[in-house]
């Protein structure tokens, strides 16, 4: 872990992290969470996902997700990761919009990326991309 200097520090003595650096991080963890307004209601789902791109991409079947990409809702997405016994972590978000992917195409680009759905108990042939507005992460520093 990199210790952070006094110029990238947070108010809290977290340590800033470069957006190349949270988009580094998002496409190097298998689950992350999607969060979305559900009868306005907020609603956290976890994702197998991957980046694409300066966005980020995942599969789906119809439900709550869907319905919110296929209304091109405001989302965010978050990864961590932590180690208790270290007293150690860090935290991405992304923010953006979820739109659903109706091109072949570019439907066909994504199954490239070698993407399966942890869970399998039901098929997921629908694609979700959000467009990134904004990442920002942050890492406690060692």
């Amino acid at each position: 872990m990199t210790t952070g200097t006094a110029s990238n520090l947070d108010r809290q003595g977290l340590e800033i992290l470069d957006p190349d650096t949270c988009w580094a991080l998002i496409a190097d963890t298998a689950i992350g969470r999607l969060a979305v307004m559900d009868a306005g209601e907020p609603m956290i789902f976890p994702v197998a996902h991957r980046v694409d791109g300066h966005s980020v991409v995942f599969r789906t079947t119809f439900g709550t997700k869907l319905t919110a990409a296929s209304m091109e809702r405001p989302v965010a997405f978050e990864v961590d990761a932590f180690d208790d016994a270290a007293r150690a972590g860090w935290s991405v978000v992304a923010r953006g919009g979820a739109t659903a992917v109706l091109d072949a195409d570019e439907i066909a680009h994504l199954g490239s990326l070698g993407l399966e759905p942890w869970a399998d108990a039901v098929e997921r042939d629908d694609w979700i991309r959000i467009r990134v507005d904004e990442i920002s992460g942050r890492r406690i520093p060692s």
